[in-house]
């Protein structure tokens, strides 16, 4: 990261962010981050004033919580914190609804939440949430998200496939950014030229975000470049892998009520989870023999990329691919704490760099993710209006100095699905002290974690594995 970014490539960069958010992502990274704080103040502003003002005339959601709160106009970035949605929001039907199988109620349900047009879908023959996903995807823009929580219930994201597409453009985004060598010469990939495996040790397809990036990077850099070996990620599967886990927390496993349909599956569930452990010890095999002196991109929780590392040196293995691969991930460990000088006893086994080992953070929630510089900072994207809030009374902490608390933002990309929402994550913000890396703007530490004690209260990325793999379980024994 240079200290100062090219004056006319800013001068640019700064008109097109007023026009256009999404804008940032044709810009790079010294040049993103170049602009004063206050003046990209203003301009976020003046854009979440816009999306405010559609969502008022689009979103139900929206217009009830303005009208509950009275607000009426956008003067301070403080006037949006009433009209966030809630960890809650997006689980909120009644969870007799899925289990009645009433998909069409789910799908009003869902039109209040965004400004998708959902009048034309269909849902009255769909007896599962694949079959739900299909309607929606027949009958309105909206490509649904599923996120599993532990305390029973799915979260469902009405995503359109145009915010997916916008998604999948920030990957790829950060991921070319982070790729640098020891002395900052960019190693980004070259579409059309640079054929390099993208790794991923979980599924290829489904319900999760990560099966469509891995669509998208093929069609940019060449079809066949994907090895992901764990299929599909079904959804009511998903969704029965936290209601597995919250009955079990409470001795009440033996009283869930199973779609027929999904049980009428048993036999083919039984056979691909039999096949999980042949898939896995696959891919390891080909990390250490097919893939051993390549250049790959491997991405996975930390928790798998360190088991990987462990693998290959109990093999004796040391540098075992170029120095010009990439390793990016997050969910952190399975145990929720991290080993020490983990990255730089993987980073010895694997032939890289530390730098080449990415950490990440993001939710499905948003449309956004960062990635940590080389001083251990999350620096917040253009895109994002963060916050801390008093973690007992959700009251927004003061834009100045470090403050700790729980993380909300607002995120000016989705233009149908609402971009404000309060996290479970507790966090710290540095405001106004810049960063060695010569990035302007507000950063995170990395220390990240939950509000809410209970590691389990929600499945992310290092625990989707075994909750699954719980679900199975349970509807195997059914």
């Amino acid at each position: 990261m240079t200290d100062h970014a090219d004056s006319g490539a800013s001068d640019a960069y700064r008109r097109q962010l007023s026009r256009d958010p999404a804008s940032f992502l044709d810009h790079a990274i010294d040049v993103v981050f170049s602009l004063p704080p206050e003046e990209l103040d203003e301009i976020r502003l003046n854009v979440a004033r816009e999306k405010v003002t559609a969502a008022l005339n689009g979103t139900q959601m929206v217009q009830q919580l303005a009208a509950r709160n009275q607000v009426s106009a956008i003067t301070s970035f403080d006037d949006l914190i009433p009209l966030l949605y809630s960890q809650d929001t997006f689980k909120s039907y009644p969870q007799s609804w899925l289990e009645a199988a009433d998909f069409p109620r789910m799908t009003r349900w869902l039109g209040k939440l965004c400004a998708a047009d959902l009048r034309a879908v269909d849902a009255s023959s769909c007896e599962l949430i694949e079959d739900w996903i299909k309607a929606l995807a027949r009958g309105s823009p909206v490509d649904l998200l599923i996120s599993a929580g532990a305390d029973g219930k799915a979260a469902f994201l009405p995503r359109t496939r145009r915010e997916w597409g916008l998604m999948h453009r920030f990957t790829l985004w950060n991921f070319q950014s982070s790729m640098t060598g020891p002395h900052g010469e960019s190693l980004a990939l070259r579409p059309g030229v640079d054929r390099v495996p993208l790794i991923h040790p979980g599924p290829r397809s489904g319900a999760r975000s990560w099966g469509r990036f891995m669509d998208f990077y093929e069609e940019t850099f060449g079809t066949g470049l994907v090895d992901a070996p764990l299929g599909n990620t079904d959804a009511d599967l998903l969704s029965l892998a936290g209601r597995v886990r919250e009955a079990s927390r409470k001795g009440e496993a033996g009283s869930l009520q199973i779609n027929p349909r999904l049980l009428a599956r048993k036999t083919e569930i039984a056979q691909l989870n039999a096949e999980k452990p042949r898939r896995l010890e696959a891919l390891m095999e080909r990390l250490t023999h097919e893939y051993r002196g390549r250049r790959i991109i491997f991405y996975s929780s930390m928790q798998m990329l360190h088991d990987l590392a462990m693998r290959l040196r109990g093999l004796g293995i040391q540098g075992a691919y170029t120095p010009d691969s990439f390793f990016f991930c997050g969910g952190g460990f399975a145990d929720g704490r991290q080993p020490p000088h983990w990255k730089e006893e993987v980073a010895e086994v694997l032939g890289v760099s530390e730098n080449a080992i990415s950490v990440g953070y993001g939710m499905q929630e948003g449309l956004w993710a960062m990635a940590l510089c080389r001083h251990g900072k999350y620096h917040v994207p253009p895109t994002l209006i963060p916050y801390v809030l008093d973690e007992e009374n959700d009251r927004p902490l003061p834009r100045i100095g470090r403050q700790t608390g729980r993380f909300a933002f607002f995120d000016l990309l989705p233009e149908t699905s609402w971009g404000g929402y309060i996290t479970s994550d507790h966090v710290t913000i540095t405001w106004d002290s810049p960063c060695p890396c010569g990035r302007r703007g507000a950063h995170l530490d990395a220390a990240i974690s939950k509000v809410v004690s209970r590691q389990d209260d929600k499945i992310g990325c290092a625990g989707t594995a075994g909750a699954l793999d719980d679900a199975t379980e349970f509807l195997l024994k059914a």
